[in-house]
C-alpha cells in the first residue's frame, strides 16, 4: 500500500460527507458588491462595438449580446419583434443662397478625430426619425427656441404672410424638438433646420472633443421631430407583422414638412453674423430629404425570471439599446447598468436564490424614434401589465457623472429611499413624478404602473451625435467607471427590495396630496369650473378619508392606484407627457381649452369621478 492512501482515504470520505453540507448552503440574494467596474467597462464597449440606429443590420450584434447576457445568467429570454413605420433617409442636402447669388451647399458630416477611430466612420445620416420627406425652399427666418409664442410674436410683428413658405432655424432648448418643427408647420413654413449653439454644449462650456467632453462645431444632434408614442401605423395596438395598420397620412403626430439638424458651425453661416433677433435673415435655403418609407423589424429583448411565492406580481427593468450612433451615453451607460444588474442577479440564482416576485429584464429598441419599441411591448401586454405590474424601473443615461438623481411616481417613493440609503447615497430632496422623453411613459400613461428613473449625471455635449462614442466615457465622464458600479449597485439594491413579496409599492397618499395641489391651480372663473373643482376635490377626499379607515385590508393591491384613471384603451385621465414635460389632468385641461365646451368638461370631469368610484368600491 502505497504511504499515501490512509491520507487519501480519509479526505475522500470527509469529502463524501461534505458535499451534502455544501449542497444546504442557503441561497444569497443579489449582492451589490457584486458589481464589477471591469466588466462594465467590457460591457460598454462590445455594446459600442457597431452603431445601433433601430433596426439596423449592424444593432442585431447588440440583440445578440444582450441575449447572451441573459441567457448565461439563467433566464429565460424572450426576443420580440415588431414592424414598424421608422423611415430611413436616404439622402440629405441643405444650400444657402450666397450673396452673389448663387447657392453653396453646406457640408453635413460631423468630423471625426484619429484620436478616436470610432469617430471617423459609421456615422448616421444627419437626421429627424420621423421628419417629413421632400424638399423646400425659402428665405430664412430665425425663430428662437421654435415655441409658440415666439412664433405668435414673429406673426404679431410681420404678418403671417411674410414667412409664409419660409424655412425656419431653430435653436435646440427650452422644449422637445418634435413641437418646434410642428410650431414651424402650423404657422406655415415649409421646412426648418435645427442647431445646436455652442454656448449650450460647445466652446462655451469648455475644451471640445477630443481634448474636452464638449461638442465641437460640427456636432449634430439627431433625434425624432414625432409627438406621439409608438408606432405610427398601429396606434393603441401591437405593430405585429400582420397587424392592422393604417395610412402615415392619418397617423397623429408625424409633421409633413422636411427638418434636418445642423451644426452649429453651419447655424453661423446661415445666420450672416445677425444677432439672435426674431425676424428674417439674409439669405434663403433650399433643403431636402429622401425617404426608404418601408417598415421596419425592431426586436425588444426580454430576461425573465418567474417568481417563487407570486409570480403574477411583475417587477420590470428596463433600458433602451438602440442609439443614433454607437450611443455610448445615450444609452450604452443605462443598457450596460442593466446587463451588469442581470449579470449579479444571475450569480445569485446560481445559489438557489429566487426573487419572490417575478423580475424582467427588458432592453427596448427603436426609443430614439418615440418610444416605440417599449410602447408596442406595453400595448402587446395591456391587459397582464394593467393585472400584475408592481413597478417599472428606467435606466436612461445612468451615468455620465457624479451627481445622483431621481424622479419616480409616489408609489416609489420608499423604494428609491431604501436603495439610496442601503448604498450610502443621500435620498434626493424632490422625487417628483417624472416628464415625458423616456421609456416609463408607456407604462405609467398606458397601464398605470408606478415607475422611476435614476442615474449618475455629469455635463457632456456628444448628445445624439456621432461623437458619442466610449472614448468620451473613458477619458472624460467615468474612467474608473465608478459612477456606473454605483448606479449598478443601486439597481440590485431595488432588485432586493421589489421583488420581495412584503414591500409594499403603495403611493396612494402621495397620488392624493398630488391630486389636491393640482387641484388648487385648477381656474374657477366660471361657474362650471367652479363645479368642477368642486367635484373633484371632494371625491379626492372621501377616497382619502376611505383608505384611513379601511387599513386592515389583508389583500393589498395598493400599487393599482393609477389604474382606476385609465379609460378603456386610452391613456391616463391623471397625468400625460408633454415633450418633455408632463402635465395633470390632460383631459380637463383640453376640455378647459375651449370656453364653450361644458360637455367635454363634464365627461372628463365625470371619468375621474367615475375613477374614485371603482377605487372605493374596492374594484
Amino acid at each position: 500500500m502505497s504511504s499515501l492512501t490512509p491520507y487519501l482515504l480519509v479526505t475522500s470520505m470527509c469529502l463524501a460527507f461534505a458535499a451534502p453540507i455544501a449542497a444546504q448552503a442557503p441561497p444569497v440574494a443579489p449582492q451589490p458588491d457584486s458589481v464589477s467596474a471591469e466588466r462594465l467597462g467590457a460591457t460598454l464597449n462590445e455594446l459600442c462595438r457597431l452603431p445601433r440606429l433601430a433596426g439596423s443590420i449592424e444593432s442585431l450584434a447588440a440583440v445578440d449580446y444582450a441575449t447572451q447576457v441573459f441567457t448565461d445568467a439563467g433566464f429565460k429570454v424572450v426576443q420580440q419583434p415588431y414592424l414598424c413605420y421608422l423611415p430611413r433617409q436616404k439622402s440629405q442636402s441643405l444650400q444657402m443662397l450666397a450673396p452673389g447669388g448663387d447657392w453653396q451647399a453646406l457640408d453635413l458630416r460631423e468630423v471625426g478625430f484619429a484620436e478616436d477611430p470610432r469617430t471617423l466612420s459609421n456615422h448616421v445620416p444627419p437626421m429627424h426619425g420621423l421628419t417629413g420627406a421632400g424638399r423646400a425652399e425659402g428665405p430664412l427666418w430665425y425663430a428662437g427656441y421654435g415655441t409658440e409664442n415666439e412664433f405668435a410674436e414673429l406673426e404679431r410683428r410681420f404678418g403671417r404672410e411674410a414667412f409664409q413658405g419660409g424655412i425656419a432655424l431653430v435653436r435646440y432648448g427650452a422644449l422637445y424638438r418634435g413641437l418646434k418643427v410642428a410650431n414651424a408647420e402650423a404657422y406655415g413654413f415649409a421646412g426648418a433646420l435645427l442647431y445646436t449653439n455652442s454656448q449650450d454644449d460647445g466652446a462655451a462650456k469648455g475644451a471640445v472633443l477630443p481634448d474636452g467632453p464638449w461638442r465641437p462645431s460640427s456636432g449634430i444632434q439627431r433625434g425624432s421631430v414625432y409627438n406621439a408614442d409608438g408606432d405610427p401605423l398601429t396606434p393603441g395596438w401591437p405593430a405585429l407583422e400582420h397587424a392592422n395598420r393604417i395610412r402615415p397620412e392619418q397617423a397623429k403626430g408625424l409633421v409633413k414638412i422636411p427638418s434636418l439638424p445642423i451644426s452649429s458651425a453651419n447655424a453661423e453661416r446661415l445666420l450672416h453674423g445677425a444677432e439672435h433677433q426674431l425676424g428674417p435673415l439674409k439669405t434663403s435655403a433650399r433643403l431636402s430629404v429622401e425617404q426608404d418609407q418601408n417598415l421596419v423589424e425592431i426586436q425588444d429583448v426580454l430576461g425573465i425570471v418567474e417568481g417563487a411565492t407570486h409570480p403574477d406580481e411583475w417587477v420590470i427593468f428596463g433600458a433602451h439599446r438602440d442609439s443614433w450612433g454607437f450611443g455610448a451615453t445615450d444609452n450604452g451607460t443605462g443598457s450596460t447598468v442593466l446587463l451588469e444588474t442581470a449579470r449579479v442577479v444571475g450569480e445569485a440564482l446560481k445559489t438557489g436564490w429566487r426573487p419572490e416576485r417575478t423580475l424582467i429584464f427588458a432592453t427596448w429598441d427603436a426609443e430614439e424614434w418615440g418610444l416605440v419599441g417599449s410602447t408596442e411591448w406595453v400595448e402587446h401586454h395591456r391587459a397582464e401589465l394593467i393585472q400584475k405590474a408592481v413597478a417599472y424601473v428606467n435606466m436612461d443615461v445612468a451615468a455620465t457623472g457624479p451627481n445622483f438623481s431621481a424622479s419616480c411616481t409616489p408609489g416609489l417613493v420608499a423604494a428609491t429611499a431604501v436603495a439610496c440609503t442601503t448604498q450610502g447615497i443621500p435620498v434626493p430632496s424632490r422625487l417628483g413624478v417624472p416628464g415625458g422623453g423616456s421609456d416609463h411613459v408607456p407604462f405609467i400613461e398606458l397601464v398605470g404602473v408606478e415607475v422611476l428613473n435614476f442615474g449618475f449625471h455629469g455635463g457632456s455635449g456628444v448628445y445624439h451625435s456621432a461623437m458619442d462614442t466610449p472614448y468620451l466615457v473613458e477619458k472624460f465622464l467615468d474612467p474608473e467607471f465608478k459612477y456606473h458600479k454605483q448606479a449598478a449597485e443601486v439597481a440590485v439594491s431595488l432588485v432586493n427590495h421589489l421583488t420581495t413579496a412584503d414591500n409594499k409599492v403603495d403611493g396612494r397618499r402621495a397620488w392624493v396630496q398630488h391630486i389636491l395641489s393640482a387641484l388648487r391651480r385648477f381656474p374657477t372663473d366660471t361657474p362650471e369650473k367652479q363645479m368642477a373643482r368642486l367635484q373633484l376635490e371632494n371625491a379626492t377626499l372621501r377616497y382619502a378619508l376611505l383608505m384611513e379607515t379601511a387599513e386592515g385590508n389583508s389583500n393589498d393591491t395598493s400599487f393599482r392606484f393609477h389604474r382606476a384613471f385609465l379609460p378603456n384603451n386610452g391613456r391616463s385621465l391623471l397625468w400625460r407627457s408633454q415633450g418633455y414635460g408632463s402635465a395633470w389632468f390632460p383631459e380637463v385641461a383640453a376640455a378647459l381649452k375651449n370656453a364653450d365646451d361644458s360637455a367635454a368638461l363634464d365627461a372628463a370631469v365625470t371619468a375621474i369621478l367615475a375613477g374614485f368610484e371603482s377605487l372605493s368600491s374596492g374594484n
